[in-house]
């Protein structure tokens, strides 16, 4: 309840900045506000699930601004569509898990690009990610259902919204990976979830009509308004948005867990 509080007067402070014009001066809106009071040092041999990355962050500095290093051995240091992609998703995760409204990485995001660790406050903290805390902390998400063994009834994919690119990968690894376990359709009512304008032109598009012929549903209506509703949050539903699992009873899944979950034989 106080998280909807607290989202309800940030809405009344947008509405009446975007009436008068002006905003009030304090917290993130300053030089001082934007500092970084965590650093937090990736140590990863490979590129994190970002929903995965996201929520430990978030879960470790809990409203503050972190600072990330290592992120950029796996992302390069162009800022292009799939960087902002998964920087969309791990900030979803950061946001969900810990309340993060603001995070700088290492010669990728435009202020640690233009002062580096100047974005760092002296009494800063320092927090360590390898793979064992990323599976501890993975491993230690709740599992809602009432009935912890049941089968899935759903799957969504898309909390934050897909992009386009997103939305033609998934299309093209759910095929693959039917074709792998010999069957047509998803084994699994799957709903992939996109904005309105990606929406429509994703459906112009060559992709769709296989996305139809694997039986894979599409919306824009976010995965969150669905849960709410009562009865459906009594359905074994899985998904692999973090930000999907926090709020509501559905398991969260990564990415390939997802696609074996939905494409293999039952």
């Amino acid at each position: 309840m106080t998280r909807y509080v607290h989202y309800f007067f940030l809405g009344l402070i947008e509405l009446f900045g975007s009436i008068l014009g002006k905003v009030p001066n304090f917290g993130l809106l300053t030089d001082e506000g934007r500092k970084a009071t965590w650093v937090i040092e990736l140590k990863t041999d490979e590129l994190p699930e970002a929903q995965v990355l996201g929520s430990v962050i978030g879960m470790k500095v809990m409203e503050d601004v972190p600072y990330i290093k290592g992120l950029d051995r796996h992302l390069g240091g162009i800022m292009n569509n799939q960087v902002r992609d998964y920087l969309k998703d791990m900030g979803a995760a950061t946001a969900s898990n810990g309340a993060v409204g603001l995070y700088h990485i290492e010669r990728i995001t435009p202020e640690a690009v233009e002062l580096g660790e100047r974005l760092v406050k002296e009494n800063h903290q320092t927090y360590v990610i390898d793979e064992l805390e990323l599976n501890r902390i993975k491993d230690s998400y709740p599992v809602m259902w009432k009935d912890k063994s049941a089968k899935p009834e759903m799957c969504f994919v898309g909390c934050p919204h897909l992009s386009f690119q997103q939305l033609e990968e998934w299309v093209d690894k759910i095929e693959k990976s039917l074709h792998i376990n010999q069957n047509q359709q998803v084994t699994i009512p799957t709903v992939l979830t996109t904005s309105p304008s990606v929406l429509k032109k994703f459906k112009e598009g060559r992709q769709f009509a296989k996305l139809e012929k694997m039986g894979i549903g599409l919306s824009f209506i976010c995965p969150l308004m669905y849960m709410n509703n009562p009865l459906c949050a009594k359905m074994p539903v899985i998904t692999n948005s973090n930000k999907l699992r926090t709020y509501t009873t559905s398991r969260y899944y990564t990415d390939l867990e997802i696609l074996d979950q939905i494409t293999r034989r039952r």
